[in-house]
């Protein structure tokens, strides 16, 4: 059983996320909201993080971006694996190029297809992943 840790501010797509993750046999944590540290995810020890790109806009919540800006800077989750998931097409088209350059980030736009987030997910979590330092 892998632990699946998802930010997004929606609890329906939390809870959706949550069923989808349990019919594969994995753990989720889930968190609507990460306040300006990122320790609240290395605690969670995921082995695969689902992140939303467009978080709330309020000045104490981290956005989507900074999220996994900080996580690829962060030794505990350098090697994590990220699907990067927003409805925000341009956002995402306008920050392609900067995508490209970080590694183990995959994007799916919203709504995706549930077979191949499901899919995805598989994959990611079969791949073999360097090894993780402990907490």
């Amino acid at each position: 059983m892998a632990r699946v840790t998802v930010i997004n501010d929606s609890s329906e797509f939390l809870d959706l996320m949550r069923d989808l993750l349990a019919s594969l046999g994995h753990e989720m944590i889930g968190f609507e909201a990460v306040e300006s540290s990122i320790e609240q995810i290395v605690d969670s020890r995921p082995d695969l993080l689902i992140v939303d790109l467009r978080l709330q806009d309020t000045p104490q919540v981290m956005s989507g971006w900074e999220l996994l800006v900080l996580a690829r800077s962060h030794r505990h989750l350098l090697s994590v694996p990220v699907i990067l998931c927003s409805a925000d097409t341009w956002e995402l088209s306008k920050r392609a190029a900067d995508l490209e350059e970080i590694a183990g980030v995959h994007v799916r736009t919203k709504p995706f297809d549930m077979d191949d987030m499901c899919d995805l997910i598989t994959r990611l979590l079969d791949e073999p992943q360097p090894t993780r330092l402990p907490a």
